[in-house]
């Protein structure tokens, strides 16, 4: 006797799709898009694959969307803190430089 169908089948309700990740492609992209692009389009890829019967590869899209989120979220923000501490690194350079003049350089 072949088993029973699973419980969701029975009363024909979907298994509910993988998280698609698509905040980190967001995120990715407004911070660092070279990042977000590749990012995503597996986002967008995932509930296509999932919908499809392909949930192995639907979770590998997810799987890469989140790594490339987050590859562009963490580069975007170190940049983004490199260049603040460049801009106040120039400010103080150039307050220090117009503080060692006399009013007679001026």
């Amino acid at each position: 006797m072949p088993a029973p169908p699973p419980y969701s089948a029975q009363f024909g309700v979907a298994p509910v799709p993988l998280n698609n990740n698509l905040g980190w492609a967001i995120a990715s992209l407004l911070i660092c898009w070279p990042f977000g692009i590749p990012s995503l389009i597996k986002a967008l890829q995932v509930n296509s694959l999932w919908y499809q019967g392909q949930h192995a590869q639907a979770q590998m899209a997810a799987d890469d969307a989140k790594k490339w989120g987050k590859i562009g979220v963490i580069l975007g923000a170190c940049g983004y803190g490199l260049l603040v501490l460049l801009v106040i690194a120039y400010f103080v350079i150039i307050f220090v430089a117009l503080g060692t003049l006399t009013v007679s350089q001026l």
